[in-house]
């Protein structure tokens, strides 16, 4: 049975507090112990008397809950991906393919959740080693994707890929987008890359943005692969984009080594919609 439940939203959304506010009384009629965040909006809320330190917040819930669209579900994935417990998402956003479940309805399915009645899947987890001088500089964790990309220029720029140390191939264009199977539905498929089942978890894609050859394509790649990236020649404003929330800048002669995580992230799935009726909804497929 759950016990605590740590709820998180966006930290400048005031609008979320009425059902923010429901969600809690739902969960404490229960006898579920609700979690928040310390931040300005629930501080000056009527639910302050619940903020925990960050530490408890992340670490001691049985579930969590995401209020929000998939950008706070991304966020809150990656906070919570160490912890490996079951995420809920109510969806206030616009597209919706991570939190499944409307304001209208969470309260049925919730109910399901805190007592065990819920399907659950399974999403891979991918690393991205920011290597400088041969170090580490920074570790980022992502659910969606990594994205190797040209700040202001409008040039192309050169990338050299190379995975389990065998080299591949170097080429030109604005980019590249290193996809999870979750993140195959978001810049991956704008940029012409397949859509891939999001629950798959022994593979991941690459996508060249803009490349500069026909010959350059979508690849798809076992997830036991260690993936290396360089940008060669010194360029100024390249990024490392994670989950398109965090940035990193890339130096000249900095690698980034994409890996599979030991942690996954298990999402609480609709059990009235599956992945293609949520295609055909999202994507206005006929």
């Amino acid at each position: 049975m759950v016990q605590r439940v740590s709820i998180n939203s966006r930290t400048d959304d005031a609008s979320c507090i009425p059902i923010l506010r429901d969600l809690v009384l739902f969960l404490e009629e229960r006898g579920v112990t609700v979690l928040l965040p310390d931040n300005e909006i629930i501080r000056h809320s009527e639910l302050s008397s619940r903020i925990v330190t960050d530490e408890q917040f992340i670490s001691t819930p049985d579930l969590v809950v995401v209020i929000g669209g998939d950008g706070t579900f991304l966020r809150t994935a990656r906070l919570f991906c160490c912890a490996l417990k079951p995420i809920f998402g109510i969806n206030r956003g616009r597209i919706g393919f991570l939190t499944e479940f409307s304001p209208d309805e969470y309260r049925t399915h919730l109910e399901d959740a805190l007592s065990g009645r819920c399907q659950v899947s399974e999403r891979l987890l991918l690393t991205a080693v920011h290597l400088r001088d041969g170090k580490e500089a920074s570790i980022h964790h992502f659910l969606n994707d990594a994205v190797i990309h040209k700040g202001s220029m409008a040039r192309p720029i050169q990338v050299m890929i190379e995975f389990d140390e065998s080299g591949v191939t170097t080429f030109s264009g604005d980019g590249l987008i290193v996809s999870t199977p979750t993140g195959s539905t978001a810049y991956s498929l704008s940029a012409g890359g397949p859509i891939i089942t999001p629950s798959e978890t022994g593979i991941y894609l690459l996508t060249p943005i803009c490349p500069h050859s026909l010959s350059i394509r979508p690849f798809i790649l076992p997830a036991s692969s260690c993936l290396r990236i360089r940008v060669i020649g010194a360029y100024q404003d390249i990024m490392l984009t994670i989950d398109g929330q965090e940035v990193s800048v890339i130096g000249e002669g900095d690698e980034i080594l994409i890996r599979r995580s030991d942690n996954a992230v298990v999402l609480i799935t609709h059990p009235n919609k599956n992945f293609y009726s949520i295609l055909r909804e999202k994507l206005g497929w006929g």
